[in-house]
């Protein structure tokens, strides 16, 4: 059995960043001409789709672009206040113990992710491929996970969204989704990812499960 290859996802998965992303948007909507989005809007969003999410905040596609870049430089400069996902932290010693090799696929910049990891003394990642790319993230799990000599049977990627989940399949990597992220348990559990963890709590048993079916 080869050692187990477990890649993560970062915003919502590692960074509790919901909040200061949907912070951001409301701080750059008003210059964009855009609504701001009300905190009983909240549960029905993470229900939705990127297309949907875009048509329900009346987002027209030519703007798209330009309020991505506002919201990614907005968050940057505001990224010091985000925290780790409430017990992410003893859920990634739990499968460092176990003797998974940890890794990370995310479009945030090295610097926030490298400078969050250390200012919360977060350790456990091996690998890290940050920065945004014009490949997507299945072409990235799929050279990560080939420069890493990981067989397939035992490579999981974990991540909070239905792209995570379809980019985890288009790689060749079971797919493990977590509903405590940016998208709501619903969606997800539509996708029938190999495993849907509720709980950080949870996260390394659930590894370990989808190990023994293996």
């Amino acid at each position: 059995m080869p050692r187990p290859f477990v890649i993560f996802d970062f915003d919502g998965t590692i960074a509790d960043s919901f909040v200061e992303s949907l912070a951001a948007y409301n701080r750059v909507a008003p210059r964009l001409r855009l609504r701001s989005v009300q905190d009983s809007e909240v549960p029905a969003l993470r229900r939705m789709g990127a297309g949907q999410l875009m048509h329900a905040l009346g987002v027209p596609m030519w703007k798209l672009p330009r309020l991505m870049i506002a919201v990614r430089a907005d968050l940057h400069e505001h990224f010091h206040s985000v925290k780790p996902i409430a017990g992410i932290a003893e859920a990634l010693r739990a499968l460092s113990a176990t003797g998974c090799h940890l890794a990370m696929v995310t479009s945030n910049s090295e610097a926030n992710v490298r400078q969050f990891l250390a200012r919360h003394q977060i350790a456990d990642f091996q690998t890290i491929a940050a920065g945004s790319s014009i490949f997507g993230k299945a072409t990235r799990l799929r050279r990560l996970i080939k420069s890493a000599r990981a067989e397939q049977v035992a490579t999981f990627y974990v991540g909070d969204t239905v792209p995570d989940i379809r980019a985890a399949r288009e790689a060749g990597s079971l797919a493990v989704a977590v509903a405590w992220g940016f998208s709501d348990r619903a969606p997800l559990a539509a996708e029938a990812p190999d495993a849907l963890v509720e709980s950080t709590q949870h996260l390394a048993a659930a590894v370990q499960r989808l190990l023994a079916i293996d």
